[in-house]
C-alpha cells in the first residue's frame, strides 16, 4: 500500500516538472516569434547623399573623460570640458517645436533653478550578482561613485520598460546610481501617471516625471492597472521634459559654481595650481541620460540653446536603446516621422558621446535572446507587484505567454549604463551609424565612427539574464 502511494506521489511530481518545462519552452518560443513580428524589416535604405550628410568625422569627446576611459575598458571618469560658455539671456519659457532642423544651436547659458531632490528608499545589502567570488582574506574594493541618471522611457510599446524602471530603482537603493528624473517619450497624461504609479510602489514617488514634448501616439494594456493600484496624486510632480532636463542640469551647474569658489579659496590659502588640487575639488559632477524609447525629448533638449549648453558641460554620455545590427527598422526610430527626425537629429547634433544598445547587444547571431521578467511573475503569488502585473496584462492583451520572460532590450541598456564595463562584462565598439528619413539605420565599420555600440564579452546569455533577473526580483515584497 505504501509503495503504491509513493509511486503515485512520484508520478505527480514528474508530471508537474514536465509541465513547467513545456510552459517555459513555449514561453521562450512565443517571445522569439513576437520579436520577429515586432521588428518589421524595411527595404528602403540610406541614399549616398544621406550617408555623406550623416557621417561624422570623429567621436565627440574621443580623447577625454568618458570616452578615454571607455576605450581603455575602465570606469567612466568625470572631467571638466574646459569650454568657456558665454552668458546670455534666454527666456524662461522655450517653445518646443517639431524636430526638423539639423543646425546645431549656439552655446548659450542662463540662470539657476533648483530641482527638488529625488527620494531614495533604504539600501539593499548583499546584492552583488555581478561581482566575482573573492577569498575571505582579500581586501574589499570600494564601490565606484554613484552615477547620476535620467531615464527616458516610451513606457508603452512593450513591457520591458517596466523592468528597466525597476532596475533603476534597485540600483538607486544600492547606491550605485542617483535616479534624478524619469521622462515619458509617449504623449498623454496617462503614461506619466502609470510611470509614477510604478515608482511609487518602489518607494520613488517623489522622483519628478517629464511629459513628452512630442505627442507620439501610444497606449498600453498595463497603464490602467498600475494607475488604479498605485497612483498617488499627493507626490505627483509633472513637468515638460525639456524643462525638467534643464532643471536637473542647472542644479549640477549650481553645485559646480560652488565648487569653483572652493577651488579659488583653496588655491589662495595653499598657493597651489589647478593640478595640485584635491581630487574632490577637481571633479566636475556629471549626469548620464539613458533612453529606452523615442528620442523626441533628447532632441528637444539639444535644440534648446540653454539645454545644448548644459548638456555639453554636464552630460558625459547618452545611452540609447535602439538600432538594428547591421541594418534594419528599429521600432524606436521608425514608429513615427517625428521619432525618425528626432533620432537623426540626436545622431548629428549631440555634443557628447552616444552609446547605442543595438539588437546585437541582447541577442546572438543564432537568434538566442536575453530575456527577463520570468522570476518576478513566479514570485508574485498575490498579484501585487506592478512589474509582474504589467507582464501579465501585456501577455493577455497580445494573446501570448511571457512565462519565460520578455526580451530584455530596455533593462539591459539601463543596467549597462549604470555600472562599470568590468562589472557588466561588456565592451564598447566604435562604429558609424546612419539613420535615413524613414528611421532605417545602417551600422558600418568602414566609415569613420560617430558613436559606439554595446557588445557583450560572452555569448553565454544566462549570466546576463541572471543579473537582470536578480535586480528585478529584488523589488518584490
Amino acid at each position: 500500500m505504501r509503495e503504491n502511494i509513493f509511486i503515485a506521489i512520484l508520478l505527480v511530481i514528474i508530471t508537474a516538472v514536465y509541465s513547467l518545462v513545456l510552459v517555459n519552452v513555449y514561453g521562450n518560443t512565443k517571445a522569439a516569434e513576437d520579436t520577429a513580428e515586432y521588428a518589421a524589416v524595411s527595404e528602403d535604405g540610406v541614399s549616398p547623399d544621406e550617408a555623406a550628410y550623416l557621417t561624422e568625422k570623429g567621436l565627440p569627446g574621443e580623447t577625454e573623460g568618458f570616452w578615454a576611459a571607455a576605450a581603455k575598458g575602465q570606469a567612466p571618469a568625470d572631467t571638466d570640458t574646459k569650454a568657456e560658455v558665454k552668458e546670455q539671456y534666454v527666456p524662461e519659457e522655450q517653445p518646443v517645436t517639431a524636430v526638423q532642423s539639423y543646425t546645431i544651436p549656439e552655446q548659450v547659458y542662463h540662470g539657476d533653478l533648483l530641482v527638488r531632490p529625488s527620494v531614495s528608499t533604504d539600501g539593499l545589502s548583499a546584492i552583488k550578482l555581478w561581482a566575482e567570488d573573492k577569498d575571505d582574506d582579500e581586501d574589499e574594493v570600494a564601490a565606484p561613485q554613484p552615477v547620476n541618471i535620467i531615464i527616458d522611457l516610451d513606457y508603452n510599446s512593450d513591457v520591458d520598460d517596466t523592468a528597466a524602471l525597476r532596475v533603476a530603482a534597485i540600483l538607486d537603493r544600492m547606491g550605485r546610481i542617483r535616479l534624478k528624473a524619469a521622462m515619458a517619450s509617449t504623449g498623454g497624461d496617462k503614461v506619466c501617471k502609470a510611470l509614477h504609479a510604478q515608482l511609487s510602489y518602489d518607494g520613488y514617488g517623489s522622483v519628478p516625471i517629464g511629459k513628452a514634448v512630442q505627442d507620439v501616439p501610444g497606449g498600453s494594456p498595463y497603464w490602467d492597472d498600475l494607475i488604479s493600484h498605485y497612483f498617488t496624486a499627493g507626490d505627483y510632480r509633472l513637468y515638460n521634459s525639456v524643462e525638467l532636463y534643464k532643471q536637473v542640469l542647472r542644479e549640477l551647474d549650481r553645485q559646480e559654481k560652488e565648487k569653483e569658489k572652493e577651488r579659488k579659496r583653496y588655491k589662495e590659502k595653499f598657493e597651489c595650481k589647478d593640478d595640485e588640487l584635491p581630487e574632490e575639488l577637481k571633479e566636475v559632477e556629471k549626469l548620464r541620460i539613458v533612453t529606452t524609447g523615442y528620442l523626441v525629448n533628447v532632441a528637444g533638449l539639444l535644440q534648446d540653446p540653454e539645454g545644448y549648453s548644459l548638456v555639453s558641460r554636464y552630460v558625459d554620455s547618452i545611452w540609447i536603446t535602439g538600432g538594428i545590427y547591421l541594418q534594419g527598422d528599429d521600432h524606436n526610430f521608425v514608429v513615427t516621422k517625428a521619432c525618425a527626425d528626432a533620432a537623426r537629429y540626436v545622431l548629428s547634433a549631440s555634443s557628447v558621446g552616444l552609446v547605442f544598445s543595438s539588437s546585437a547587444s541582447v541577442e546572438n547571431e543564432d537568434g538566442n535572446v536575453i530575456f527577463c521578467g520570468s522570476g518576478i511573475q513566479y514570485l508574485d503569488k498575490n498579484g501585487t507587484d506592478p512589474v509582474a502585473m504589467a507582464y501579465r496584462d501585456y501577455a493577455k492583451a497580445n494573446n501570448t505567454s511571457l512565462v519565460g520572460g520578455r526580451n530584455a532590450w530596455d533593462p539591459f541598456c539601463l543596467w549597462a549604463a549604470s555600472l562599470t564595463l568590468e562589472e557588466t562584462n561588456l565592451h564598447l565598439e566604435a562604429v558609424n551609424m546612419m539613420i535615413g528619413d524613414s528611421g532605417y539605420n545602417i551600422i558600418s565599420y568602414e566609415l569613420p565612427p560617430n558613436c559606439r555600440i554595446i557588445r557583450r564579452n560572452s555569448t553565454e546569455l544566462g549570466w546576463y539574464t541572471a543579473q537582470l533577473e536578480g535586480l528585478i526580483n529584488a523589488g518584490y515584497r
